[in-house]
């Protein structure tokens, strides 16, 4: 296999570090009281650098953003796309999935529920979030028959039964950590079982035969 040049690998370790220092600090103190001397400090990069590859704490906000919800949408699309049809089973390895992910990407979340509260988001791309997942989902909820009613239904049952509580869950994940005196994967865990007992078989009803 032929080796990267050394030059282009660390640009590329350089970028993943201050993207990671970004996640951080957002996650710690908030977009708006981060500033770039931290992040630069936490990367163990110089401010220069990063303003070599990027042009601001906005678009690093906007470049952590793209790349969670391209990996999401990608997820559910490899997902939507192998269903003939919906059962709890199929389901609930779904949202088993879609969990470890959103654990991993657990402080991305926790800044995008943040910038969420505000009237304003600071990213240009926070008010997109929602688009990636309607054009994987809506054709496909057509394709197994479901009506317009019911289709415009799951959607309104996911973003607030789904993805809502889910943001919920990033934002005050590690406050309820100490307060519960429990291991944020216990609390994920309990969580999703939850979850799972009271939003998959409300989503899964739509798809019953009569």
């Amino acid at each position: 296999m032929k080796k990267e040049p050394k030059k282009e690998q660390n640009a590329l370790n350089a970028q993943e570090r201050i993207l990671a220092a970004a996640a951080d600090v957002f996650a710690e103190k908030g977009y708006d009281a981060a500033g770039v001397d931290e992040i630069a400090a936490r990367a163990n990069v110089t401010k220069p650098l990063i303003y070599y590859y990027f042009k601001g704490k906005k678009t690093i906000l906007e470049e952590l953003v793209k790349r969670y919800v391209t990996g999401i949408a990608e997820q559910k699309k490899r997902f939507i796309m192998s269903m003939d049809t919906v059962d709890a089973n199929a389901l609930s390895e779904a949202v088993d999935l879609r969990a470890g992910m959103f654990s991993q990407n657990s402080k991305v979340l926790k800044v995008i529920a943040m910038e969420l509260l505000k009237e304003k988001p600071a990213g240009d791309s926070l008010p997109d979030l929602i688009q990636p997942m309607l054009d994987v989902t809506l054709p496909k909820f057509e394709e197994l028959g479901l009506d317009a009613d019911d289709r415009v239904d799951l959607v309104m049952t996911g973003l607030f039964f789904g993805t809502i509580p889910t943001l919920a869950l990033m934002l005050f994940r590690d406050r309820c950590s100490e307060v519960l005196h429990i291991e944020k994967s216990e609390l994920d865990r309990k969580f999703y079982e939850t979850y799972k007992r009271m939003y998959l078989p409300y989503f899964a009803r739509f798809f019953r035969q009569p």
